[in-house]
């Protein structure tokens, strides 16, 4: 919301290996659908490969469930299986409701040492 968030060094490279693998790349974000040209224009920006990106509908009170319903649908009505899953501490959460093993949980930063077991 009005500011042009950083780029982490190394995540395009690690978007870029994943689809050089031939792995289709899904963006799964808890913002709203109205910030969805923004969104989409910054990942372009920052040269980030193509790939579907999800957005909640409008404003909603809980986007973690958002993003855990919507991994849950291409699991179960589209049968995909999620190789691995890039997050922040708090989407541990939701890769675990999926069944993600720890060792397919990539967080962004630094784990708490609660959290260590449950991701990498």
């Amino acid at each position: 919301m009005g500011s042009d968030p950083k780029v982490r060094a190394g995540a395009v490279d690690v978007v870029r290996h994943w689809q050089d693998l031939g792995y289709l790349i899904i963006y799964v974000t808890g913002r709203p659908d109205m910030q969805k040209q923004r969104v989409v224009a910054w990942l372009a920006q920052h040269n980030f490969p193509h790939g579907i990106v999800s957005f909640c509908d409008g404003l909603v009170h809980d986007p973690l469930r958002h993003k855990a319903n919507f991994l849950k649908s291409l699991i179960t009505d589209l049968h995909m299986k999620i190789h691995a899953a890039y997050g922040s501490t708090k989407d541990i959460s939701v890769y675990s409701s999926i069944s993600l093993p720890p060792t397919h949980i990539y967080i962004v930063g630094r784990p708490t040492k609660k959290l260590q077991s449950q991701c990498q």
